[in-house]
């Protein structure tokens, strides 16, 4: 049984402190602590076992997709230890899986360290909220932390759509809906097509993965629905680029305004090693949608996203170097960290070193005769 074999990893992954576990027919366990990748000493695992394991996590349903195409996202439940999103694929002919830990019960956003302008991106009525990075920056976690603040805080509909379910949120204030890929729905055009119609007020919407699922989003947003997501991309900027990009050259007109009108904001997630070495704090960029920004995406004039977040404090918005220049001067993040993961290192590194040019001097001096005016 899978809740025999795959049971004893997890427990070792409770043990080590590991966000992720990577299980491979006959090679040595590893697991992932706090970013990096450490080998357990824990027994191999035959075919057979892993066999079993597949054949115990999959749905008829998931099974069905697996044999088609070798790649499924599930959870599993493992009663009084955690949740876990396991992910089953196929490497050179051997049967492989990679479990990401969820933390249980319900997430407050006040302890994960991330500015507060992104909560208060989520009690808009409407539009789009995106929550972008790499894997495992924390993007379902912020949005899980979101997802909760509606549920005590307002009395709505809200309706997930997840591949697979990964926070499982207990009606609150709110009544919550979540659907699974694979169990609850076909798939995400399917549930897409008819969430509009279940009367949400709230939408949650895994993954952008193709053209339809911006489609939907963006009509969902534009008849008065908030609509939450996600995008495997580095930056604010990018992130734009890929929206646009799902759609044909003819077409992208239409939608740069349909984003000036929806576009609540956007935030772009790393998370990096503490300094302490207790574990990780996330750097974020910020964008918020103002009069400016929204002008700037109907014109499509992504050149002054980065001066209008760099100026944009007042509005909630930050530069990726300046959340990286924040940690490092609060002693949370190494400054070698900072530079590392950088998107302008030269420009960091002079920061780093109390150096401002240009309009950035500006900001700053004025900035601290108003502190001084205060006091």
């Amino acid at each position: 049984m899978a809740s025999e074999i795959l049971n004893v990893y997890l427990h070792g992954m409770v043990e080590l402190g590991a966000s992720d576990l990577f299980l491979m027919a006959g090679a040595e366990p590893a697991f992932r602590v706090d970013g990096a990748l450490t080998r357990g000493r824990l027994p191999l695992l035959t075919d057979a076992q892993m066999a079993e394991c597949f054949d115990e996590l999959l749905t008829p349903m998931a099974a069905e997709r697996f044999a088609a195409s070798p790649d499924v996202d599930l959870a599993y439940t493992l009663p009084g230890v955690g949740r876990y999103r396991v992910n089953l694929f196929m490497t050179q002919g051997r049967r492989a899986l990679v479990a990401r830990a969820i933390p249980l019960g319900a997430v407050e956003f006040g302890r994960l360290n991330l500015p507060a302008s992104i909560l208060r991106m989520a009690e808009k009525q409407s539009g789009i909220i995106l929550v972008v990075g790499p894997t495992g920056c924390g993007k379902s976690t912020t949005l899980a932390a979101m997802i909760h603040h509606l549920n005590v805080t307002a009395a709505e509909h809200i309706v997930t759509i997840e591949d697979p379910i990964e926070f499982v949120h207990e009606d609150i204030k709110s009544l919550v809906h979540q659907r699974q890929v694979g169990f609850d729905t076909k798939d995400f055009a399917t549930a897409l097509r008819h969430v509009v119609r279940q009367d949400p007020d709230t939408i949650l919407i895994g993954e952008m993965r193709d053209r339809d699922t911006m489609e939907t989003a963006i009509n969902a947003a534009l008849t008065g629905h908030l609509v939450l997501s996600t995008l495997h991309t580095a930056s604010v900027a990018q992130s734009i680029d890929r929206m646009l990009n799902y759609f044909d050259p003819g077409a992208r007109p239409q939608v740069q305004a349909d984003l000036a009108v929806t576009l609540v904001g956007i935030a772009a997630m790393r998370l990096l090693p503490r300094k302490d070495g207790g574990g990780r704090v996330p750097a974020v960029e910020v964008l918020t949608a103002t009069p400016t920004v929204r002008r700037i995406l109907a014109e499509g004039a992504w050149a002054e996203l980065y001066d209008v977040m760099k100026r944009g404090k007042a509005d909630g918005m930050q530069t990726m170097n300046q959340s990286l220049l924040g940690l490092a001067n609060a002693g949370l993040v190494d400054p070698a960290v900072a530079l590392r993961e950088s998107p302008n290192r030269e420009e960091l590194k002079l920061n780093l070193q109390g150096m401002f040019t240009g309009i950035d001097s500006i900001d700053l001096r004025t900035e601290k005769r108003k502190e001084d005016e205060r006091k």
